[in-house]
């Protein structure tokens, strides 16, 4: 995780978004110019007050006139209002443009990321990135950035106006902020390194609360929930910890740097009054730094708070810039078609970070052809699937799909041509009709209903309480596993791809769920090529080649009875499945 730095968190945000910045320039300068204006009033009181004690400075003789001071004063403000207007207006539109593309760039790169990354992070820290933390982000830009600028537009002109009235005390009363902003800038690196903390514990956190939340019945029952509260607790007090050490390395550096600042006034007054002994400073001279000294020195005050305010805001901004640095697949600039559907593996390696999965694993699937994909648990079956559904890519090798590479075809055309059902069904919350349409948004509601009836679902639907129409709750919790499985087969059925992936299917249902799903299957399978990881070994006896994975690689291939006169992997899996009957 990058060092938290504000400016470049502010350069990143408005590279990344890709939106104009002129607007937000032009606000941020009628900002500055507005607060040059909050000044000039005091300025004209003293020059006011010089032409009343007849010490006039030279070419505001008419400010003497109490009327032209009121009408100065009055112009003043009328100028400072359509600045402010005017800057709050473009600094508040820009920022809102700024990060609704930087939203939508996000959404988007999040939409194109590999399907494998976004499977591997937890939903709850994903879900605060793109939700909490864009929010953090937005209020950089909405409310801290033109505040701060103009902030420290402010202090600067008013040290301008003091150091044309007399260098030597603007220079002192200067002097003690080099000391002030040190002390801001070497509390940045600590401050940084427990962001980094906190960051990592939130994230672990944060995953365990989800966890814990989607298993709490499980937890219940097995008497465990008491124990998950303790862990959490535990968690929660070390990221208070850390949270408390974030604003000590925050909030410290604040009160110092203010009490440093304050002492400005102080150093003056002393430094000025030792100078008196050999320097005449008019008492026209003090009674400008006794108006002006606090319009430089509050806003350094504010600007201390703005600048941990950014800090804390572009907190979120680094995590954010973690999902922006995560590679995208390749995407070819003119996809590929493919030249007929035969699938080809050639010698694909992959690998977890330093856990090999796959190794050089090589086979064909001819177009039209069931091949069935069978091993112990951790051999590589879904890994296999996943590469060729282009969740990741391969080490080395390369996959085909009529001859041509998969990331030649593209992604958008590949997912065109393929199908796949999954062990763990993805349901949204909407009605069936909605879940079903997913497969094909353009498909009418009898088409809807055609596939459905296909998979073998009418019968439940028939008993929802809306029909078709019935919302089945987030996952599709009011179904059970039968029913969301035969629904992601009727999904399946309505895209009509050309290319059908099984993973695991029936594994975990109960055999009247098991016939139901099977029968779904055999009308989807029509007319495809299909490569199905199989658990139970009597599902893929009429396959037309079976693989026998073991530890990433491919130690069988052939037929069902090919396979058991090798008296090999395949027979001793087939015979403890029988002897398990």
């Amino acid at each position: 995780m990058a060092e938290v730095t504000s400016w470049g968190s502010i350069r990143r945000i408005i590279r990344q978004s890709g939106a104009s910045t002129a607007h937000l320039g032009f606000g941020l300068a009628l900002r500055i110019l507005e607060c040059c204006c909050e000044v000039l009033p005091y300025l004209l009181c003293w020059l006011w007050l010089g032409a009343v004690l007849e010490t006039p400075v030279a070419g505001f003789s008419w400010i003497a006139d109490p009327q032209n001071l009121a009408l100065a004063l009055a112009g003043l403000f009328i100028i400072q209002l359509g600045f402010a207007i005017g800057g709050r207006k473009l600094c508040f539109l820009s920022s809102y443009q700024i990060i609704a593309q930087y939203r939508l760039r996000l959404l988007e790169r999040v939409r194109n990321m590999p399907i494998g990354v976004l499977r591997g992070r937890q939903v709850g820290h994903l879900t605060d990135l793109l939700t909490d933390d864009i929010n953090r982000v937005e209020s950089i830009f909405t409310h801290v950035l033109a505040d701060l600028i103009a902030t420290a537009g402010l202090a600067l002109t008013t040290l301008g106006l003091l150091a044309i009235i007399e260098w030597r005390l603007a220079l002192v009363l200067a002097a003690i902020v080099p000391l002030a902003m040190l002390v801001l800038m070497t509390s940045r690196r600590l401050f940084g390194q427990a962001v980094q903390l906190k960051h990592t514990r939130y994230k672990a956190t944060s995953g365990m609360l989800v966890e814990f939340v989607g298993g709490l019945a499980t937890l219940r029952l097995f008497n465990r929930s008491g124990v998950w509260l303790r862990k959490l607790d535990g968690a929660f007090s070390e990221l208070k910890a850390l949270s408390l050490g974030i604003e000590t390395w925050g909030g410290g550096p604040v009160m110092l740097f203010r009490l440093i600042v304050e002492s400005g006034l102080v150093v003056l007054f002393l430094v000025g009054g030792w100078n008196l002994l050999s320097v005449d400073y008019p008492a026209m001279v003090w009674l400008a730094f006794f108006l002006l000294s606090y319009k430089f020195l509050g806003p350094l005050l504010e600007l201390a708070e703005y600048l941990v305010m950014l800090r804390h805001a572009c907190q979120s901004e680094v995590k954010l810039n973690e999902l922006w640095s995560v590679p995208l697949l390749p995407e070819p600039l003119v996809a590929k078609q493919p030249d007929g559907l035969a699938l080809h593996f050639d010698q694909v390696s992959f690998s977890y970070g330093e856990q090999p999965v796959l190794q050089n694993v090589s086979f064909v699937v001819p177009a039209g052809s069931v091949t069935a994909v069978v091993g112990p648990s951790g051999a590589g079956k879904s890994t296999l699937l996943h590469l060729l559904a282009r969740f990741h890519m391969p080490d080395s090798g390369a996959i085909r799909i009529g001859g041509v590479d998969l990331r030649d075809i593209g992604s958008d055309q590949l997912y065109r041509l393929i199908s796949m059902v999954f062990q763990q069904v993805q349901l949204f919350d909407g009605s069936v009709i909605d879940n079903v349409r997913a497969g094909c948004e353009q498909a009418s509601d009898q088409d809807v209903v055609q596939a459905c009836k296909a998979a073998n679902c009418d019968e439940f639907v028939a008993r929802l309480g809306e029909g078709y129409r019935t919302r089945v709750g987030e996952s599709g919790s009011s179904l059970s596993g039968g029913e969301r499985q035969r629904l992601s087969i009727a999904r399946a059925l309505l895209k009509k791809a050309p290319l059908l992936l099984l993973d695991e299917v029936t594994a975990s249902l109960d055999p009247r769920s098991q016939y139901a799903v099977q029968s779904s299957l055999g009308q989807l399978a029509t007319g495809c090529s299909v490569i199905m990881i199989a658990h139970r070994l009597g599902t893929i006896r009429h396959a037309d080649q079976i693989l026998v994975l073991n530890e990433g690689s491919v130690a069988e291939r052939g037929t069902h009875s090919e396979l058991l006169e090798r008296n090999g992997l395949y027979t001793a899996m087939w015979n403890a499945q029988l002897s398990g009957q």
